[in-house]
């Protein structure tokens, strides 16, 4: 059996740009998990989700001829996810509003039938949830793109057009917000 040879992201995106999909796939198996959990949490809705995540693959596959490396394929992957959220929301936003009170009392009724320690487990991550997404929209993109995506500062300050060190402090006064959050929560 042959030995399946790993490629750099860089190596990868070059055979792309000359139309090997196998290469392409790669990328997408590579990176995938990752960008759908950054968008699933940013955007919040499965489906939707589901379609931004293609609609970046795709974009990333239609525009491969004319792409330059200026930044960490990674760094270009999530800039151009996080565009496409950020356009969603504007649009999904008029239409709905983030907490459907239906919608919230299926989940607690689903929430019901489970293990209590299950139950503690989905509660909590319901609140955590809850809460991340209070956060203004800045700080709440830093933090899902640091501690969900992992990418670093100098990533997702490109990412942002920010600075590393704007990141940094944003990513603090998020963590800060929900510690004072859970701390009222708490109390």
């Amino acid at each position: 059996m042959e030995k399946e040879i790993l490629h750099s992201d860089d190596e990868l995106i070059l055979r792309v740009k000359k139309g090997d999909m196998q290469a392409f796939e790669a990328l997408y198996d590579r990176y995938n998990k990752r960008l759908f959990h950054f968008i699933l949490r940013f955007v919040r809705e499965r489906d939707l989700a589901e379609d931004i995540l293609q609609e970046t693959f795709l974009r990333i596959f239609k525009k491969r001829k004319s792409y330059r490396k200026t930044a960490h394929f990674s760094t270009y992957l999530f800039t151009i996810g996080r565009n496409l959220c950020l356009d969603a929301l504007k649009t999904w936003e008029k239409r709905h509003i983030l907490y459907d009170q239906e919608d919230y009392v299926k989940k607690a009724m689903d929430l019901s039938k489970q293990p209590p320690e299950k139950l503690e487990d989905a509660e909590m991550s319901e609140i955590v949830q809850r809460e991340i997404h209070t956060l203004p929209r800045d700080l709440r993109e830093i933090l899902l793109l640091n501690k969900y995506s992992e990418l670093s500062y100098e990533e997702i300050a490109r990412i942002v057009e920010s600075t590393p060190a704007a990141v940094k402090q944003k990513a603090y006064r998020a963590m800060v917000s929900l510690r004072r959050k859970f701390k009222k929560l708490s109390a």
